[in-house]
């Protein structure tokens, strides 16, 4: 993805000329819904570090496409007054989030649209993170929460606690979010996305052909490794490589265990990085200052 704030101004942008009463929070919490499986990916990473990286990349792949996004978003709409309108700004949100990240040149990435029918990574290859259409992208979003934040905040959300029989059937939407991936792992698998069936195969990578988005490298020994998502160091050789930094590259196996690179790009870290919790940071925020601005004022009205 460009980064968690570049798609709040673009959803925002979108959306409201379409649903002129869309609230803002719900459609900035439309903007990340697909990056939720990232991090829930780097949560688990962080909570159980021995998890199979294989196994656990095809989950997230899964629960990232637009099918599983619009499965959550079902979920939180089950919390808004008008759920209809909920859901149809979140799924849009969710949608209009993989659109953009298709634009973005994502070596061994891209996003899902059709699954589970197919397992096909869709990756349009516009621009880079790092480029110009990024940072502009990435400024105008900026501008555009700065722009409405007493909007976003001022409005009361729209929240409704109903039943607990009403809530226990959105109780199974959500288990599906996270059991349902479990039952079609073998549809990525055996498309090869993020090329986890080459990588899995250990004893038979010699001659393949192999990517890799945004990950480390470093060197050992006077050796370069790179450190994939599953955990492995694999031996780089190649022109011009850095002895240390954050890359996609594209290449062969020269034998099972080394990677002769042919083409390499380097990656920013604390732009995309900082971007992407700023933006995740401020759509906490709106949604907390929200819920307590309604509170002080219930209070003041019941005194």
């Amino acid at each position: 993805m460009p980064n968690a704030l570049a798609h709040l101004g673009v959803n925002g942008l979108a959306t409201k000329p379409v649903i002129k009463s869309a609230d803002l929070k719900w459609v900035y919490l439309g903007a990340i819904i697909p990056d939720i499986a990232w991090i829930l990916q780097r949560v688990i990473k962080v909570i159980y570090p021995s998890v199979n990286g294989y196994d656990l990349r095809l989950y997230a792949i899964i629960q990232a496409s637009l099918l599983f996004s619009i499965i959550l978003s079902f979920w939180f709409s089950s919390f808004s007054k008008n759920q209809l309108r909920a859901f149809i700004i979140l799924s849009i949100g969710s949608f209009l989030h993989l659109l953009l990240d298709a634009c973005q040149i994502k070596w061994a990435n891209g996003v899902l649209l059709f699954a589970p029918f197919s397992w096909k990574l869709l990756e349009f290859g516009f621009f880079w993170p790092e480029s110009w259409a990024t940072y502009l992208i990435t400024l105008f979003s900026l501008s555009y929460v700065i722009v409405y934040w007493e909007k976003a905040i001022a409005k009361a959300p729209d929240l409704e606690i109903r039943s607990v029989k009403y809530h226990s059937v959105y109780l199974l939407v959500l288990l599906s979010y996270f059991i349902l991936p479990f039952t079609m792992m073998q549809g990525p698998l055996n498309a090869n996305d993020h090329y986890v069936k080459t990588l899995r195969n250990y004893n038979n990578r010699s001659g393949k052909y192999i990517e890799f988005d945004r990950r480390k490298i470093f060197s050992k020994d006077g050796t370069l490794y790179l450190h994939t998502f599953a955990n492995e160091n694999i031996k780089l050789t190649g022109k011009g490589l850095p002895s240390q930094a954050t890359v996609s590259i594209k290449g062969k196996f020269a034998d099972n265990n080394t990677i002769k690179v042919s083409r390499f790009h380097i990656h920013s870290v604390i732009f995309r990085d900082g971007a992407s919790y700023a933006g995740l940071t401020l759509v906490l925020l709106i949604w907390v200052l929200s819920i307590i601005k309604r509170k002080q004022s219930m209070e003041k009205q019941n005194n």
